[in-house]
């Protein structure tokens, strides 16, 4: 790895490694990035979806970055007569199968819409607004209950076409057309703050869930699976102590070994609290049970929920207040990075990890 792209809560940040040592800059002092994309046939073009600021767009790796489609300018309020803005809170990039070569940027806002572009950004089409759902009466987000919005965002590992999309809090919901035409999955989870896919189990669908802190749940649907494409789901809590499961990722070589960032509850996960905040790493393998994983990390106590991700080596990384860690043994000891870190990032909440080579 070489260069860490760092979505906090109120900036982003760059890390590159030159040689011993890491260089750091920041974009987006003040603002909401919530989501990284990258660019699947050009690894230093990545997009960058803000709550409140817009789409944002690299080409050189994150050293530079352009709006595509921005609110008003830093410190300015819009105008009254101004049309709205996306609020943006997903965002996803796949394989355009009808141009190779291209991209297709999908990207989720809230109020719950997805929107698309197929020039990289720069002109957008909303897809759907989910109107027809059935259940959308029912939709809310915990925190700003009159409203709900897209969570995340998946491409299906082998057909592009197929494309995915979560509702915190309303479920998910999946298009075999590229985003035109959209089908909820009725037995889904409702709660799902990511989906995940695998390429050598394309009918297999990973889920980290807060549904264990709905009111028609309990313990114990903090993550799901399901292995018919999202007819039925089964879920897995055996061995797992923590219930708010956040964010996850998979080996790229072994569709069975799955880690998992897990808290007590939303509040201990994304509130510090005065370092009274919590959170933890579980690792899982096929027919095992969940096993909680320190080794190296830093103490789940005053540490915010953390972002995992894994590069295609099999190299897994966390993101969390305390820094940015790896593991070279798939999950079960790591390292801390020695990324310079302040002390206003203790404070601040992660969102999103991208690791270049």
């Amino acid at each position: 790895m070489n260069t860490f792209i760092l979505a906090f809560n109120r900036e982003l940040l760059i890390a590159e490694k030159q040689g011993e040592s890491w260089n750091t800059c920041t974009f987006f002092k003040g603002a909401n990035p919530v989501s990284l994309a990258v660019d699947p046939y050009d690894p230093n073009i990545i997009y960058c979806a803000t709550f409140d600021r817009g789409l944002w767009k690299t080409y050189d790796g994150g050293h530079s970055w352009e709006a595509i489609d921005i609110a008003p300018a830093f410190g300015e309020f819009a105008r009254p007569d101004a049309p709205a803005r996306n609020l943006y809170t997903a965002i996803a990039v796949a394989a355009d199968t009808e141009h190779p070569g291209h991209a297709i940027v999908y990207a989720g806002t809230e109020p719950s819409s997805v929107v698309r572009s197929t020039d990289g950004g720069y002109t957008l089409e909303r897809l759907t607004d989910f109107a027809q759902a059935s259940s959308k009466d029912s939709w809310f987000f915990p925190q700003r209950p009159h409203t709900h919005h897209v969570k995340h965002i998946a491409i299906h590992p082998s057909d592009p076409n197929i494309v995915y999309a979560t509702i915190e809090v309303g479920g998910l919901f999946y298009s075999t057309d590229r985003g035109v035409n959209w089908t909820e999955m009725a037995n889904a989870p409702r709660d799902i703050h990511e989906l995940y896919t695998h390429p050598q189990a394309p009918s297999r669908l990973y889920a980290a869930l807060g549904d264990s802190f709905l009111k028609e749940h309990h313990l114990g649907h903090g993550y799901a699976e399901s292995l018919d494409n999202g007819a039925t789901w089964e879920y897995i809590a055996d061995g797992l102590e923590h219930h708010y499961v956040y964010q996850l990722a998979v080996d790229p070589h072994d569709p069975d070994t799955v880690l998992i960032a897990a808290s007590s509850s939303p509040r201990n996960a994304h509130e510090y609290q005065d370092g009274e905040c919590e959170s933890f790493i579980y690792r899982k393998q096929k027919n095992k049970r969940w096993e909680l994983i320190t080794t190296g990390l830093p103490p789940s106590k005053g540490t915010l929920v953390s972002v995992l991700s894994v590069n295609k080596q099999g190299q897994f990384f966390v993101f969390n207040n305390q820094g940015v860690y790896i593991s070279d043994d798939r999950g079960w000891s790591w390292e801390r990075i020695h990324i310079p870190w302040t002390p206003s990032y203790i404070h601040q909440h992660p969102y999103d990890m991208i690791v270049l080579d």
